[in-house]
């Protein structure tokens, strides 16, 4: 201990390579972006899984920042997912149930995530805020504990002066002995100083939340009967409203557009919880769509298997527009879920938009 400005200062450091020593498994993140600036990194989220939801734990300063937010998951598989539901547990904390194929890799149950913090705090161990990156990729800062009030927060500063904790580092957690032990709120740019809620008291805080609304038997809203929902992607929409969930939503406003770094853009479909006989998917348009948007050569596949990749190809064809829809047929085949691969828009450029998709049984 030493006194630094009258805090109390717990020195936590070490090699930076000894940072890394964190298990992917207990810390899986997404960073939190914007649909009106993907390329800006608004916060992070903490990825878990409760009572069959994908659920992330971010500050909710973060969770407020937009109607719809887009998250994208550590690491090269590029999961995404789109906020559905906030839940602001007070004290600048939100629980957000998230939609997309980042839910079928949602990290660990929230009941076996580790409390412990004073263990790891009183023997100095490695420290360490985790953030993702835009890209999915990790960065690690090294940093020193310098005020912990024992109960809810911690109070942290980057080793090096050159270091600054950043914007959009809001969510990011702290590790330290390669266990989360907290997860950080704000800074004060003044002085440079992050505050992180204790992982104690904020997986408390979850629970307890969780708790009151399964008592209320709060669930999930039930996907009508014969309806396919939209449960994965691969590229970013262009804009809050243009996500894909207008593909399948009700009524002809809107549509769906996204950019296309590399083909082909990716489309998963989960039907209405039973294998269905499925016999084509029909494209519809839009009348804000420009026509050289619209999808081209595209490859349908199906799978009867939840959470698995086995996919089968069971048709692939160039898409012929007559009235503003598409449509491929083909045998009878029993799916529980659909994958649309989408080679190029008809003008053969990097986007891609469409009104309505719909699969025919």
């Amino acid at each position: 201990m030493f006194d630094f400005g009258g805090v109390a200062i717990r020195t936590v450091t070490a090699l930076f390579a000894g940072l890394l020593a964190v298990s992917p498994a207990a810390a899986q993140q997404s960073v939190v972006r914007s649909y009106e600036a993907l390329a800006q990194e608004i916060g992070q989220a903490w990825m878990v899984h409760s009572g069959g939801r994908c659920l992330g734990i971010m500050p909710n300063h973060v969770a407020q920042q937009g109607a719809v937010l887009s998250l994208l998951r550590e690491g090269r598989a590029g999961l995404r997912a789109d906020t559905a539901e906030i839940i602001d547990l007070g004290d600048d904390i939100a629980i957000v149930r998230v939609e997309g194929n980042l839910a079928q890799d949602c990290g660990r149950t929230l009941g076996s995530l580790s409390r412990q913090v004073e263990h790891h705090l009183r023997n100095s161990g490695l420290g360490a805020l985790r953030t993702i990156n835009g890209d999915g990729t990790v960065r690690h800062l090294p940093v020193t504990v310098v005020d912990d009030d024992g109960e809810t927060f911690l109070r942290i500063r980057p080793n090096l002066d050159s270091e600054r904790i950043q914007r959009g580092d809001s969510g990011s957690l702290l590790m330290v002995n390669g266990q989360v032990v907290g997860m950080l709120l704000s800074v004060d740019a003044r002085v440079g100083v992050g505050k992180v809620m204790r992982v104690d008291t904020l997986l408390d805080k979850v629970e307890a939340r969780l708790h009151e609304i399964r008592t209320v038997q709060t669930k999930p809203a039930a996907v009508r009967s014969g309806m396919w929902k939209i449960s994965g992607w691969n590229v970013d929409s262009t804009g809050v409203s243009h996500t894909t969930a207008t593909l399948t939503g009700p009524g002809t406003d809107g549509f769906w557009s996204a950019h296309v770094p590399a083909w082909p853009a990716v489309l998963e479909l989960d039907g209405p919880q039973s294998i269905r006989a499925v016999r084509g998917v029909e494209f519809t348009s839009s009348p804000e769509v420009d026509a050289k948007l619209l999808p081209a050569q595209v490859q349908v596949l199906t799978s009867i298997k939840p959470g698995s990749s086995a996919w089968r190809s069971v048709a692939t064809e160039i898409l012929t527009y007559h009235d503003g829809k598409a449509r491929i047929d083909f045998l009878p085949v029993r799916a529980l879920k659909l994958r649309i691969e989408i080679y190029s828009s008809q003008d053969a450029g990097d986007a891609v938009a469409l009104g309505r998709l719909q699969v025919i049984e």
